[in-house]
C-alpha cells in the first residue's frame, strides 16, 4: 500500500472530522478513492465483529495477502486484505480482542 493512501486510511479512522466533503481534493485522486474503499471495507469488517462474529485469520496462505473468516448467523464472509491493511485494522482494541491478536 503506497505511503499516502496508508496515512489517508489511518486519518479516516483516527479523525472523524477528516470528511470527504471538506478535503474533496485529497479524495478527488484514484489514490484517495482507494483509501476511502479500503476505509470502508475495513470498517465494514469491524462492524461485523462487533456484532459478534466469530473470526479465524489465515497469514500462511501467501506473504502479502491475509485471509479473514467470518462467521456468523447469517453466513460466511471471507475478506482478503493486504498485511498492510490487515495492520490498520488491528490498531482498534475491538478488533484485536475479537481475533486475539497482539498489538
Amino acid at each position: 500500500m503506497e505511503d499516502f493512501v496508508e496515512r489517508v486510511v489511518l486519518r479516516l479512522r483516527e479523525e472523524p472530522g477528516f470528511s470527504r466533503n471538506r478535503h474533496f481534493l485529497a479524495f478527488s485522486s484514484q489514490e484517495g478513492r482507494r483509501a476511502l474503499r479500503i476505509h470502508r471495507h475495513l470498517r465494514s469488517i469491524e462492524r461485523d465483529l462487533s456484532r459478534g462474529s466469530s473470526a479465524t485469520v489465515d497469514l500462511s496462505l501467501s506473504a502479502d495477502r491475509v485471509r479473514l473468516t467470518l462467521r456468523s448467523k447469517s453466513g460466511l464472509r471471507t475478506s482478503w486484505l493486504t498485511r498492510a491493511e490487515f495492520r490498520i485494522l488491528c490498531t482498534s482494541p475491538l478488533v484485536r480482542s475479537s481475533l486475539d491478536v497482539d498489538s
